[in-house]
């Protein structure tokens, strides 16, 4: 591993539990790369490096002079040379990258929405509760109506 990047395998690929050492997955692996930690890095010999500053700076010294010794970096600036070129493609990524934003823009939404919703259950419960625990006091359902805002119908169900 090398000292520019953080990387999480979930055990070699995460695939083990962390207590019982059992097999989880061997399809799931997630390399997190930190493109600010190569800062004063560029001089140093490294294939990954190499990539790294493939992604931060396609167009740079370095990337130009290691597409000789690379293919696949080279394979991968003539590809990204050819998508940056061709306007259908370039309005592709844009609609894929709206589409990725407006699903996360969804699920965030569905998430806010489940919390009011879920906020509102409980306080409805609560109210219901009271007017339980009050009912139980022989309180008048014209004051568990005052107190507790619930309807008429809703406390005779109670009973």
């Amino acid at each position: 591993m090398s000292k520019f990047d953080t990387r999480f395998y979930l055990q070699n690929a995460t695939k083990y539990s962390t207590t019982k050492r059992l097999i989880l997955t061997d399809k799931f692996k997630l390399d997190i790369i930190e493109l600010s930690k190569i800062k004063g890095r560029e001089n140093e010999k490294d294939q990954l490096l190499d990539w790294l500053i493939f992604l931060e700076n396609p167009e740079s010294e370095r990337v130009a002079r290691k597409m000789e010794e690379n293919e696949n970096l080279k394979e991968a600036v003539e590809k990204l040379d050819r998508i940056s070129e061709d306007e259908k493609m370039q309005r592709i990524i844009e609609l894929r990258e709206k589409a990725i934003r407006d699903e996360h823009a969804i699920y965030a939404k569905g998430v806010d929405d489940g919390i009011e919703k879920g906020k509102n259950k409980g306080a409805k419960e609560k109210e219901l509760q009271i007017a339980k625990n009050m009912l139980k006091e022989k309180a008048s359902i014209e004051f568990i109506i005052k107190v507790t805002g619930l309807t008429k119908e809703e406390i005779e169900k109670l009973v």
